[in-house]
């Protein structure tokens, strides 16, 4: 949804742009990255649950390779410790992906049934006996403990819904996000700012192919640094309630995300795709 909502309205932004003037040349320089072969970002992302980090490059190709925190889910379907919180992912647009493991390469749908294996080894079960089996909470619901969460006491956050989501939100989709989709712009010097509709705040909330969270409403402002125009940072401060499905039922809750993102090695960066990795999203 989030990439077929920016590009409908690049069009129209590109018209816009063609005039002179401060605010135009910074849509320009927004839009700029989007033209580049490839490149590499780091986003830190600090939530109402907790503090991370999400690292990566891609390349025109469609592939991204990316290292971020596991979702609740998968990491207790890969059996990780709860200091063992980060994977490398390769994903093939901003839904479809592989997870490192010890096993190879594999998709989210793949590790059940090595989840399913260990508790069967652990409890003793044969493999044609029955055991209950628990692979996690749904994506985004709630934190995974050892991590840098805030609030609750220690330090651990109590009740706190932490946004993190499977799936890929590239930069340059969400420049063209904020292009499309800002109320205000306010350039000085080289730094602009400005807010986002309903809509675009929605899109830069929640990542495409989340089918357990469903945005209700959202507000969010922007900050963008230029340089030799084009952006070099940017940071996205989004809040609104959220639809989040957990346990066959739905509820909602409110969240606040400041996301700050460094763009680097525009043209150059090198996307090191693994060949198991390539079949498996091939297939």
């Amino acid at each position: 949804m989030k990439t077929l909502a920016a590009l409908a309205c690049l069009a129209a932004a590109f018209a816009h742009a063609a005039l002179a003037g401060p605010n135009e040349a910074a849509i320009m320089a927004a839009m700029k990255l989007s033209d580049a072969p490839s490149y590499a970002w780091t986003a830190s992302v600090s939530d109402d649950a907790r503090t991370y980090d999400i690292i990566g490059r891609t390349s025109r190709a469609g592939y991204s390779r990316v290292r971020m925190p596991l979702i609740n889910s998968v990491r207790r379907r890969l059996g990780r410790t709860t200091t063992e919180v980060d994977a490398d992912y390769v994903f093939r647009g901003n839904v479809a992906c592989v997870i490192e493991t010890e096993n190879g390469w594999k998709k989210p749908d793949e590790l059940r049934d090595e989840d399913q294996v260990r508790r069967r080894e652990v409890q003793g079960i044969g493999p044609t006996g029955h055991a209950p089996i628990t692979v996690g909470s749904p994506i985004g619901v709630g934190p995974p403990p050892g991590r840098r969460g805030r609030g609750g006491r220690g330090g651990r956050p109590d009740a706190a819904y932490s946004n993190i989501q499977l799936g890929l939100s590239l930069p340059h989709e969400e420049l063209a996000v904020i292009v499309s989709s800002h109320t205000h712009l306010q350039v000085e010097g080289d730094i602009a700012t400005g807010t986002l509709n309903d809509l675009g705040a929605q899109l830069l909330l929640v990542r495409d192919g989340q089918e357990a969270i469903t945005p209700v409403r959202a507000a969010g402002t922007f900050k963008l640094w230029l340089q030799g125009g084009a952006v070099v940072k940017y940071q996205v401060k989004v809040e609104g309630i959220l639809s989040v499905e957990a346990n066959g039922s739905r509820r909602q809750v409110v969240v606040q995300q400041t996301t700050d993102t460094i763009i680097r090695e525009v043209g150059t960066a090198v996307v090191d795709v693994p060949e198991q990795a390539r079949l498996k999203l091939r297939g």
